[in-house]
């Protein structure tokens, strides 16, 4: 019997790990409990708390860089092992001690956006697809040969969070398709081209600013694209407003860094080329709430610069 390792951390990689559960899995790994809230209570990863609903073995190593990590690793004698953001690099040690390969399930269209954050530089460049690649780790950053992919198109309304949860839902009926050749090890995966490989870098707090004298249609997709985290914002009158969704782009004459709002037009930023329309904000504090309710305390109508 094969003897399958399941490795993952957020409800990403949930669907995945129920699918595969059907089939059996000898552990699960995810990473250690963390503080959260304003209470900084010690939260339980999704994956944790699916894999004991299921009733599946749990490990939550800190590091793979121990001599016990390994020690436990290798007693488990691993056949294959299935990664689905999981947050660790894997030493090379682990890669090679499953005789049918450790898989990865990654979220993008390998080898365009390789690394931490795909599916939000996906939204962020404007690309008009997506989709989730399933491909053999190795100790490069995403470098591994691809056995199979699937495909989903991207729209104009399409958020981080939305498009997250439609790849999870992929990733977990790729798999399962993909399962017997797994465990056969009779998959002929493909090498990527690694000359269009394009960088996925981490999300970072500082990415959330919404500059006026960038166009509308990239300012739309940066709303898009860091929504929930880090998320967007403008700066009104020494106020952080939080932009938590857009509609649409129109031409404008104004000054740009304006922002303009009044009951029949909406609430608009004027920015470099063209207007984007402001659909919610929240305030520090506040729910987020319809653009024109949270601009009530500058008036009905109005206009006002940016910071």
């Amino acid at each position: 019997m094969t003897r399958i390792a399941f490795l993952g951390t957020p409800r990403a990689a949930v669907p995945a790990l129920r699918a595969l559960a059907e089939e059996g899995i000898e552990a699960v790994f995810c990473n250690p409990d963390r503080p959260a809230g304003r209470g900084r209570h010690l939260e339980a990863p999704p994956v944790k708390v699916a894999a004991l609903e299921l009733g599946l073995p749990l490990h939550q190593p800190l590091s793979w860089k121990t001599p016990e990590t390994r020690e436990l690793w290798e007693g488990l004698h691993i056949d294959l092992a299935v990664v689905v953001a999981y947050g660790h690099l894997l030493p090379r040690w682990m890669l090679d001690a499953c005789p049918l390969g450790v898989w990865n399930l990654h979220f993008s269209l390998l080898p365009r956006w390789r690394g931490a954050a795909p599916v939000n530089h996906a939204l962020l460049a404007g690309d008009e697809e997506s989709g989730v690649s399933l491909m053999r780790l190795t100790p490069g950053l995403d470098e591994g040969p691809v056995l199979a992919q699937s495909h989903r198109p991207l729209g104009s309304e399409t958020t981080a969070e939305g498009l997250l949860e439609l790849l999870a839902q992929d990733a977990a009926e790729l798999l399962m398709d993909q399962l017997p050749l797994l465990l056969s090890g009779s998959g002929q995966p493909w090498d990527q081209e690694h000359g269009l490989a394009t960088h996925a870098a981490k999300l970072h707090k500082d990415m959330a600013r919404l500059d006026w004298r960038r166009s509308a249609a990239e300012l739309h997709r940066q709303v898009r694209a860091l929504w929930p985290w880090p998320g967007s914002e403008l700066h009104l009158e020494g106020q952080t407003l939080k932009v938590c969704g857009v509609g649409s782009l129109r031409a404008c004459y104004r000054e740009p860094g304006q922002l303009i709002w009044g009951k029949e037009e909406g609430a608009w930023l004027v920015t470099a080329e063209g207007s984007l329309e402001l659909t919610l904000l929240q305030r520090p504090g506040k729910p987020v709430q319809p653009a024109l309710q949270a601009l009530q305390p500058w008036g009905v109508s109005g206009s006002r610069a940016v910071e």
